[in-house]
């Protein structure tokens, strides 16, 4: 018989936002808990994100004098979801609604954690039961300070420091950062000071200090390695920990959530063939998960889909990353592909699905190879805002469209009369072709208020002219086990697999590439990290 000090209720893989949700509802629920870690850091890619959630239904809402239901929700979910979603996925979608409020009240209830509105629209205001504000929250700062010893083992944010969602989103900064900059430097000031921490990296410290709190065990640089499973259920892990295995019983069952497959190579050239340039989490994102849940009879679901973002490169952990970008929204900017031929709204939220569209025969990106052009107003008004060469990228510069087509492969013809009935739009305020600046969310986000008729529209004209690869990355892969309502892993025939739970962007992700609002990955990781950790604890011994 197995000892107490080999044993645990619940085992948890992964520090990311999914995890440590899980980890603190079944702890504080009353189960003994073990969370495994295979980095030498916490956080996952939760901490190196915006830390925004998209919380349809949360108290916060009427504090903004915004009016919401349940049923809004749901009928917007159905109503923007790819199609034919809905026959596969409609339980999870009201699991998620039901469960996502009463997630925050649990989290501010039982860590550190606490949360407050802002005004980012659903990016499909226009849809049935589509809301221009008040489904959308984000961590208050808080001190690293607070973790004590564990402040070492956080996992560093990859943003602006010291600026939290609202600062960064709700304002003008990236087209006026020195106003901004100077009204925000006092409180920048005191943060810094005061060793606070904002975004997802406050969200990280808020979950890490509640789970130690609710008294669970952290192993860092301890990957889970096996799952014994007998009578159709998991009752053991293997731990890789001081350079030996560890057996640990399991009597509830295990949570995977140690994120998605976008740095394993082989995974990553079935799923996603062709060139996505840099990779925006953390290197130990390798699959892993995905592997163990196969091994025990697990489905693999959804494996094409993933959160794909316009990046710029930045150097972190000495790797070099794609960190979301804005550039590409504002005007005097646009985006064409190998043809030289615009092929979306720039300014939508879900980019990537433009950039993810395959050829049919062969599964490669068809929008790929894609440039960024810029022209000397954009440099003018947005300095700040345009990529340099380095870190494997290279800003291409001609007085000419004609040259600086030559220069990086398009055809010279087809970018100049791009360009001109791109100014053409741009001088009437009304995007012909794929409605850049027509939608609730392109007008009131990251665009340019000072710019007429069309805050995101700005011809392409005055030379010298500018060219950057649009290289999108994949923040996060949104495959991997499929999972009931219930946050069960369940295997070829449906049937579930008892004591596996699988959350966060390890699971078959019930939304998918399409975002349905701003926060629409962490909002969804926390609230399955708090379904599996509810459903786990009610595990019968």
């Amino acid at each position: 018989m197995m000892s107490a000090a080999n044993e645990y209720d619940v085992v948890v893989a992964g520090t990311g936002g999914s995890g440590l949700c899980a980890a603190l509802t079944a702890s504080v629920l009353g189960s003994r808990v073990l969370i495994v870690e295979k980095a030498a850091v916490i956080g996952g890619t939760t901490a190196l994100s915006g830390g925004g959630a998209w919380v349809p239904g949360s108290k916060y809402a009427s504090q903004l004098g915004a009016t919401d239901s349940r049923d809004d929700v749901l009928t917007y979910i159905r109503a923007v979801s790819p199609e034919g979603w809905h026959n596969a996925e409609d339980a999870r979608w009201v699991a998620f609604v039901d469960h996502a409020p009463l997630m925050l009240e649990f989290l501010e209830a039982h860590s550190p954690l606490v949360f407050g509105p802002n005004r980012d629209p659903d990016p499909y205001v226009e849809a049935p039961g589509g809301k221009a504000f008040g489904r959308m929250v984000s961590p208050r700062p808080l001190s690293k300070s607070i973790l004590g010893s564990w402040k070492k083992l956080l996992r560093g944010p990859v943003y602006v420091p010291g600026l939290n969602y609202e600062e960064l989103v709700e304002t003008s900064l990236n087209v006026m950062p020195l106003r901004w900059l100077a009204r925000f430097a006092p409180r920048m000031i005191a943060r810094l000071a005061t060793g606070k921490t904002t975004l997802g990296n406050a969200l990280v410290v808020g979950l890490l200090k509640g789970c130690l709190r609710a008294g669970c065990d952290i192993w860092t640089e301890s990957p889970l390695t096996h799952l014994e499973q007998r009578d159709g259920r998991i009752t053991a892990v293997h731990v890789q920990r001081n350079n030996e295995t560890q057996r640990l019983g399991v009597k509830k069952g295990v949570v995977l959530a140690c994120g998605g497959f976008e740095w394993n190579e082989e995974l990553m050239a079935k799923h996603f063939p062709g060139d996505f340039g840099w990779r925006g989490s953390p290197q130990t994102n390798t699959g892993d998960g995905h592997r163990l849940a196969v091994e025990v009879g697990a489905k693999l679901d959804r494996m094409d889909q993933a959160l794909i973002y316009g990046t710029t490169p930045k150097r972190y952990e000495g790797v070099v990353r794609g960190v979301p970008a804005s550039d590409y929204t504002l005007p005097h900017s646009m985006i064409v592909n190998a043809r030289a031929e615009r092929f979306m709204n720039e300014k939508q939220m879900n980019i990537g699905l433009a950039f993810d569209e395959r050829d049919a025969t062969t599964g490669a990106p068809v929008n790929l190879p894609a440039w960024r052009i810029y022209d000397a107003q954009f440099r003018k008004k947005y300095r700040h805002m345009l990529p340099k060469s380095g870190l494997g990228a290279t800003r291409f510069e001609d007085r000419t469209l004609d040259g600086l087509a030559t220069q990086i492969g398009l055809q010279p013809v087809a970018l100049v009369e791009a360009a001109k009935r791109f100014s053409e739009f741009s001088r009437r305020g009304i995007d012909e072709d794929f409605g850049r600046g027509t939608s609730y969310w392109d007008r009131n986000r990251l665009g340019d208020p000072r710019q007429l008729p069309n805050p995101t529209l700005g011809s392409i004209e005055v030379p010298p002219f500018y060219a950057y690869p649009f290289k999108p990355s994949l923040l996060g892969t949104k495959g991997g086990p499929r999972t009931n309502e219930r946050g069960q892993v369940t295997d070829e025939n449906d049937e579930v697999i008892g004591g596996l739970y699988a959350a966060g962007n390890l699971m078959a992700n019930p939304f998918g590439s399409k975002g349905v609002g701003a926060g629409s990955t962490i909002g969804p990781v926390l609230t399955w990290g708090h379904i599996c950790g509810l459903n786990v604890h009610a595990e019968q011994d």
